[in-house]
Formats: structure tokens, sequence, C-alpha cells
């Protein structure tokens, strides 16, 4: 039943908020399971090993950054059509269009609003393309 389950990736440094997501997700999204990365690098690792439907990635990360870890997911023929959802708390205007000409399918400012996530991830999981919210 596990292999039939949808996966998202979470790549996170701040263990609270890996801890806030997983609540969210084991609350609003049962049926979803939630893969977890501290680090851009390690979250490449897991996206290569367990291609995940979905990938949430904070931008300010340590080490490889969100938009360098995005680069190299792109540059895989195993990742390049996985969607990734930027999160962060850098929500001026300039910010959310770097990350839409980056790339990402989407932008969420921290702190999330649990029904504008919980909506976003549903509809990249069930392929609605690319959106941006915050």
């Amino acid at each position: 039943m596990e292999d039939q389950m949808q996966k998202v990736l979470y790549v996170e440094d701040n263990l609270l908020n890996m801890a806030l997501m997983h609540h969210l997700f084991k609350k609003n999204l049962p049926s979803v399971q939630l893969l977890k990365a501290e680090t851009g690098e390690q979250g490449l690792e897991i996206a290569e090993q367990q291609l995940p439907d979905l990938i949430i990635m904070d931008i300010g990360l340590p080490g490889m950054n969100g938009y360098e870890t995005l680069e190299c997911l792109q540059r895989s023929a195993g990742t390049c059509d996985i969607p990734v959802l930027a999160i962060s708390a850098f929500a001026q205007l300039s910010d959310l269009a770097m990350a839409r000409d980056t790339g990402f399918a989407g932008y969420i400012t921290k702190p999330i609003q649990v029904r504008v996530f919980t909506e976003t991830v549903q509809e990249l999981l069930a392929g609605a393309g690319r959106l941006t919210r915050n």
C-alpha cells in the first residue's frame, strides 16, 4: 500500500518547521507519505532515490540553498519533471518573481496559511501545473 501513496519530500533545516510540517501532513494530507531532508544535498540524494511526486523546499538552506538545489534537480534526468514548491519567509515581490523565473512550481510564504498550503499541495499532486501563492 505504501508504494501507491504519493510521496512529498520536504527539505528544511529548521527542526521546528519540520515538526510542524509533519503534523500538518498527518492531519490534512494523511494519504501522502512525507519524506524529510535537512539540507539541499540530502534532498538531492533522497529525490534521486525515492522520486517523490512533489518537493517542498525552503529557500534559505545552509550550504546549497533552495535555488542551487532546484538547479541540480532540473539538470537531472530523474528529477527534472518533479514539481518543486518553494517555501520561505522572504515575501517581497522580487522574491516571488525570482522563484517563478527560476522554475519553482509555486511559492508559499512563511508563516504558512494552512488552507492555502494544503490546497496548493493537493493541486500540485493532482498535476494542476505551476502555481504561485503566498
